[in-house]
């Protein structure tokens, strides 16, 4: 049940020793009913209705309209559980203890400066600017509660922070943008707003550049590779150049991959990464993911004639010789089978 003078102590303690308030919350831990009700909502709520009523007045509200206010406000609360979950699981992943409870009490507690942000994201200028630093600060105090809370070994917590932020900002994307995109931004206007907001903050360091970079890159390779077209043949039939050229490129993104998982793992060996370290590897880990597509998009190749080849491939490598066409596909494969 909800307790206003509960949850103003919690809120209190993380603004002014977020350490020892992790320390307290943890013993006894709470079930994630308690943080939901302590923490999630209330805080939430309370960011919203704060921007909503300061945008009444600025004019500058992100959230344009009550709809998108309370689409908004939703999504907040259900991302709180998403992300938990992708921390519970990936801790299991990397050696860590799965318990929900534990992942969600991290949540509750890096939300409350988060929260911070979201209220006066309607401020010119200078509500941006705080909005970005308790973001990052969110993040710090996420990478120091996880261990904590997850017992995850100290080789891992680097790759494991990385990996679930990454995880979380992919739920983030295609939620909003599949389930918003009535009145929400695209990730093209996203990053673009992220990129704006740095450049005129001059909070364009380390501690975003890495991410964001990464991230407005791997977007705008994926931006021009859903403008591909291709018209494949009525016989369905592969040439020797296609066959080739698809080879060529698997190549290349297996040693591209290679680079940049060596790139990720020698990044944090034997040190204790910082937040522009561990803000960089996301960047670095969006690449990793579509390697593939930007071998193909950064040397002028066509995504969707690619994606027909590697499908005609398959096929001729399941039916062989089903018919004249996969035969003739499967013979081509033979060729190039060991550089595969």
């Amino acid at each position: 049940m909800f307790d206003l003078n509960v949850t103003t102590k919690w809120v209190a303690a993380v603004l002014t020793d977020p350490n020892g308030a992790a320390t307290d919350y943890r013993e006894p831990l709470a079930d994630w009913q308690r943080s939901f009700t302590t923490l999630v909502l209330p805080v939430t709520v309370a960011a919203y209705l704060i921007a909503a009523i300061l945008g009444l007045f600025t004019g500058a509200s992100m959230l344009g309209s009550p709809m998108l206010m309370l689409f908004s406000a939703a999504w907040a609360l259900g991302w709180s559980f998403a992300i938990a979950w992708i921390f519970d699981v990936l801790a299991g992943t990397f050696g860590g203890k799965k318990n929900f409870n534990a992942a969600y009490a991290v949540v509750a507690l890096v939300l409350i400066p988060s929260a911070i942000g979201t209220a006066i994201s309607p401020l010119p200028w200078l509500g941006g600017l705080i909005s970005l630093i308790v973001f990052v600060y969110a993040l710090v105090l996420a990478y120091r509660f996880l261990p904590q809370y997850l017992e995850i070994p100290q080789d891992a917590r680097a790759k494991h922070f990385i990996l679930s932020i990454l995880a979380a900002i992919v739920v983030n994307v295609v939620v909003t943008a599949s389930i918003g995109s009535a009145f929400g931004p695209s990730l093209g206007d996203l990053l673009e707003d992220a990129a704006t907001e740095r450049a005129s903050s001059g909070f364009s360091g380390s501690l975003t550049s890495g991410m964001f970079g990464g991230l407005e890159r791997q977007a705008a390779l994926a931006d021009a590779a859903t403008q591909d077209t291709y018209e494949p043949p009525r016989d369905g039939r592969l040439t020797r150049e296609q066959v080739h050229g698809y080879v060529a490129v698997m190549q290349r993104t297996q040693a591209l991959r290679t680079r940049l998982d060596g790139d990720l793992s020698e990044k944090y060996q034997d040190k204790d990464p910082s937040i522009g370290d561990l803000l960089g590897g996301i960047g670095g880990m969006a690449r990793l993911g579509t390697a593939e597509l930007e071998v193909v998009k950064s040397g002028g190749g066509n995504w969707a004639e690619h994606q027909w080849v590697k499908m005609q491939l398959e096929t001729a490598r399941i039916h062989q010789d089903l018919n004249a066409t996969t035969a003739h596909n499967y013979a081509l494969y033979r060729e190039v089978e060991e550089r595969l």
